[in-house]
């Protein structure tokens, strides 16, 4: 269970990398994408209603709202620190014990990303993007920690669909 630091006074250690990235992409979207989104989304509702699915209805309500509030926003900067005690992101502490392994995947330009996975069921995989940092250093840095994943190769499905339908 990750801990909240709340105080610069607790002692992480020796700050072995940091780096700041913003906490999701804001894509530019072209006429395109509205218009597609937009028929997806009326011929969904239309389907709800006709199979009269309220529930259905309301999630696909929810999801349209949820989504525009969120292509409003402006992504804030968010601080990642690899420590000799563990991994900070933000007021998040993740101790080397709590995480099972890592892996890195680096395809430049558009996937640059580092993964960790936890030993709790209930920690979902934590997506950390590299931005400008190198690799080869990051790697080396958790190395001394934590077991890397040599046999993931590939991108997760949800990151994929979410890059690939700009989400």
């Amino acid at each position: 269970m990750p801990t909240d630091i709340t105080k610069e006074e607790i002692d992480l250690g020796k700050t072995l990398a940091k780096w700041e990235f913003p906490e999701f992409i804001k894509y530019q979207y072209s006429k395109t994408w509205y218009i597609t989104t937009g028929v997806i989304v009326v011929a969904l509702l239309i389907y709800s209603i006709v199979d009269a699915n309220i529930l259905f209805t309301f999630i696909i309500i929810l999801i349209t709202i949820t989504l525009i509030i969120i292509k409003k926003r402006e992504p804030k900067k968010l601080k990642f620190l690899i420590t000799e005690e563990g991994i900070l992101l933000e007021h998040k502490l993740y101790l080397w014990n709590e995480i099972k392994n890592f892996w890195v995947l680096y395809e430049p330009p558009k996937i640059k990303t580092l993964y960790f996975e936890f030993n709790s069921l209930h920690l979902p995989r934590l997506p950390i993007p590299l931005e400008d940092e190198n690799p080869l250093h990051v790697r080396e840095a958790l190395l001394d920690f934590v077991e890397e994943n040599i046999e993931k190769e590939g991108e997760p499905i949800s990151d994929s669909l979410s890059r690939n339908l700009k989400l």
